[in-house]
């Protein structure tokens, strides 16, 4: 690896033309087509297995909100019931 970096910066120095992104010799298109997949991803669970594989295929994965189940939506409605039956006027007198 040492040898292969030793060569191409020797070869940049004798050729910087060819090196150089900013010259255009007539062989280049007019698109650069950049695929960068930056970054790290923990794919710990299934649903983020399945999401990254359909976005290197190119679908668009299907959105999920942490915590939005059907026991959870039950848990918000029992609080605000708890909270309008201790609104401070209680109807006992």
């Amino acid at each position: 690896m040492a040898e292969a970096n030793k060569r191409l910066e020797l070869d940049a120095k004798n050729n910087s033309q060819a090196y150089d992104i900013e010259v255009l010799n007539g062989n280049d298109s007019e698109v650069i087509e950049m695929d960068l997949m930056l970054g790290v991803a923990d794919l710990h669970i299934p649903q983020a297995l399945a999401a990254a594989e359909s976005a290197i295929a190119g679908n668009q994965p299907p959105i999920m909100v942490a915590g939005s189940s059907s026991s959870s939506e039950t848990e918000s409605d029992d609080s605000s019931d708890e909270e309008s039956d201790d609104d401070g006027n209680d109807d006992k007198e």
